[in-house]
């Protein structure tokens, strides 16, 4: 088993200037980094670990959700409304399978591996984070639903066509020519700029990384088509290093919407990102962008929003009066995204303990 070192850090003072409309000016804040990203890890180690020990060794570090009864605390940095929010956020996401949750772009190449009969503890760690890359870099402005076809599309051509047993690898990529991979991917928006940025970025991680993915997000920047929020995602669920937030459009929507940063300054989603991390904790780094996500894309999408539904609707800014006068919990389960059969019990027993009147739920909908 390979031995991480980890190295005790100092105590860190930084001086943070406080921009966000919900705090005064203050001349400095001191701060104790409790940095869960790099305890001195050895990349090498890393790269030695088989299949059970890589997964254990990422997942330990990079907790998707915490546990719902793990309290946040209050302090003068969060935003008033942030800590009732993120609470119950947290509690509907534990009672949702959201696509986040089974074809997200972390899970995917899992999911994809399994279908193919390659169980989790016989693939390749190697493997795992160039199609973790490939699943990133194909994400952007599509859902993840169809980026599985995409995925699908993709590992099927490389084990039947190619006659790689285990699927999407980087020999794989480089002997695909742009225009097949073009068509293989053509679900996902942009497909004839990503299957250029992939073609590209393939023999460079050949050449300059290894035949693996970069271990830094300056490295994964230097890719084509690779940005601050594919390159954090994938430093998280390639080497255990949470080294920023992840902000795609729901935690920059979603943010904006909550008011958690001031949005007429923060015009794209990496003023969102620097703006957060001055005062998200730095161990909700890695959770808050599946937690989000997984609830814009289930309870509180841009579009058809189900404020009835969402816990939330009580201290919301955003909330729809209407549609919570409205409820009603036997809408047909297809209306919405993934799996919310949980969530639609625990209201019901919710109101019932409250006493207020429970609409009844379809037997179907929680089955």
């Amino acid at each position: 088993m390979a031995v991480l070192r980890r190295v005790k850090r100092p105590r860190v003072d930084i001086e943070v200037e406080r921009v966000s409309k919900y705090f005064k000016k203050e001349e400095s804040l001191s701060t104790e980094l409790a940095d869960v990203s790099d305890s001195q890890v050895s990349i090498n180690a890393i790269k030695a670990m088989e299949a059970p020990e890589f997964f254990n060794y990422v997942e330990s570090r990079t907790i998707d959700l915490l546990p719902v009864d793990r309290k946040l605390e209050d302090n003068n940095r969060f935003p008033p409304n942030f800590v009732g929010i993120y609470s119950k956020v947290r509690l509907m996401r534990s009672k949702i399978i959201t696509p986040v949750d089974t074809v997200g772009c972390a899970s995917l190449p899992l999911t994809l591996n399994e279908k193919y009969g390659i169980l989790k503890d016989q693939i390749k760690p190697l493997h795992y984070r160039l199609q973790l890359l490939v699943a990133l870099m194909l994400s952007a402005q599509t859902k993840d639903e169809t980026n599985a076809i995409a995925m699908n599309n993709l590992m099927d051509y490389c084990m039947n066509n190619i006659g790689i047993k285990e699927g999407i690898t980087l020999e794989a990529l480089l002997q695909i020519e742009e225009k097949q991979l073009d068509t293989l991917i053509h679900p996902v928006g942009f497909h004839r700029k990503k299957a250029a940025y992939i073609k590209r970025a393939m023999p460079m991680l050949q050449e300059e990384f290894g035949g693996d993915v970069p271990t830094t997000i300056e490295g994964f920047n230097s890719l084509p088509g690779v940005g601050n929020k594919i390159g954090f995602l994938a430093l998280q669920k390639s080497w255990g290093i949470v080294a920023g937030i992840g902000v795609d459009v729901h935690v920059d929507r979603l943010s904006k919407m909550w008011r958690w940063v001031d949005a007429k300054k923060c015009k794209t989603p990496e003023h969102t990102r620097k703006a957060l991390e001055e005062w998200v904790p730095r161990e909700l780094w890695n959770e808050i962008n599946p937690l989000l996500v997984g609830f814009g894309q289930v309870i509180c999408p841009s579009r058809g929003k189900r404020c009835d539904l969402c816990l939330a609707n009580d201290i919301c800014n955003n909330v729809d009066r209407k549609l919570v006068k409205l409820r009603n919990f036997n809408e047909s389960p297809a209306s919405l995204r993934g799996d919310h059969s949980q969530l639609l019990t625990h209201l019901q027993h919710t109101l019932v303990a409250s006493g207020s009147a429970a609409p009844r739920i379809k037997k179907e909908e929680t089955e």
